[in-house]
């Protein structure tokens, strides 16, 4: 999956922009503050979401949707899971009366598609040329309900206002995942803790450390491609990533001294959880793949040089972009 083109009026500060994506190249927002790069990813953001969101339920199933979430609609649902992602009068530029925006995205093994937007008044109103856009949705929504082998297109926004705020590992949810559980948060726009992510790790850390008794040798793909991954981006010093049981804590070796992942610079920890987070999500959505980390899809970074060090804000693009399993995502 990749965006191939957005047009945005009179969203925001903007007031009219035709924006032409890169095949294989990630695109980068470079400006000033208040020249519009995050309105530029919200507006995405929003359009992914109409995408993302009737493959993680079905729209016109408003009775399973209340028996299943306790909502009365699907607006209600889409806005309690995807907080935020509407257009609303405070999108509207100043003097206009209304915002338009347009996207059109491809897909492996399916023609291009295109869906607009225009809000109103308080009224939003969806493109009704939709007929493809339903019938591809309703196709993926379909498989990866009738095959836990089903691979479904990854979306993810990580806005400005991503912190670690706690390494929590403690498992609490022990319910079966499904590919679209890759969705979780992902669009949300609102604050992304990583939490997911650490207990995630923690659990697929239990289940091969069980098979470690057996075979000494073993080792779990999705672990070791999120490991190297972390390695590979925050430099050969680092390594056995890992969480110790007692006390519960995750820790990893920078150089020859073994530190608490809360004892990691800003830049250094907010880098590993962001990078662990969209593996984990990439081996959610990619399960029917040889590699399930080799999933496609986009991902949307807002600031990408947080916190981090000139020498890391300089290389973090071309080292996210060559580093596997991050080579067939695109990123803006």
């Amino acid at each position: 999956m990749r965006v191939k083109c957005l047009k945005i009026n009179s969203f925001r500060g903007i007031s009219n922009m035709t924006l032409e994506f890169y095949d294989t190249q990630p695109t980068v927002f470079i400006g000033v503050n208040g020249v519009g790069k995050s309105s530029i990813l919200d507006c995405l953001t929003i359009l992914i979401s109409k995408f993302i969101a009737p493959i993680q339920f079905d729209p016109q199933s408003t009775e399973s949707c209340k028996k299943r979430w306790g909502f009365d609609s699907y607006r209600e649902w889409e806005q309690i899971r995807a907080k935020g992602r509407f257009f609303n009068g405070e999108d509207i530029k100043n003097g206009y009366n209304d915002t338009q925006n347009e996207i059109s995205i491809s897909l492996e093994n399916s023609a291009d598609l295109r869906w607009s937007f225009n809000f109103k008044e308080d009224s939003e109103t969806l493109n009704k040329d939709l007929g493809e856009l339903e019938q591809v949705t309703t196709i993926i929504r379909d498989s990866w309900k009738s095959s836990p082998e089903a691979n479904i297109p990854l979306a993810v926004y990580y806005p400005v206002n991503r912190t670690v705020s706690e390494v929590n590992l403690e498992i609490t949810n022990q319910n079966k995942v499904a590919q679209v559980n890759a969705y979780e948060k992902a669009l949300d726009g609102g604050n992304i803790g990583f939490r997911s992510f650490f207990q995630w790790f923690r659990a697929v850390e239990d289940v091969e450390n069980e098979e470690l008794r057996e075979n000494p040798r073993y080792r779990d793909e999705r672990l070791e491609a999120v490991r190297q991954a972390i390695y590979s981006l925050l430099g050969e010093e680092f390594s056995k990533l890992r969480v110790r049981r007692s006390p519960l804590r995750m820790t990893i070796k920078k150089q020859s001294e073994e530190l608490i992942i809360d004892q990691l610079s800003d830049g250094e920890k907010g880098l590993l959880a962001m990078v662990g987070d969209l593996a984990r999500r990439l081996a959610i959505a990619s399960p029917g793949l040889c590699d399930p980390l080799q999933g496609s899809g986009v991902v949307l970074i807002d600031e990408i040089e947080l916190h981090l060090h000139p020498k890391w804000q300089r290389e973090i693009i071309p080292a996210l972009t060559r580093t596997k399993p991050f080579n067939r995502l695109r990123f803006a």
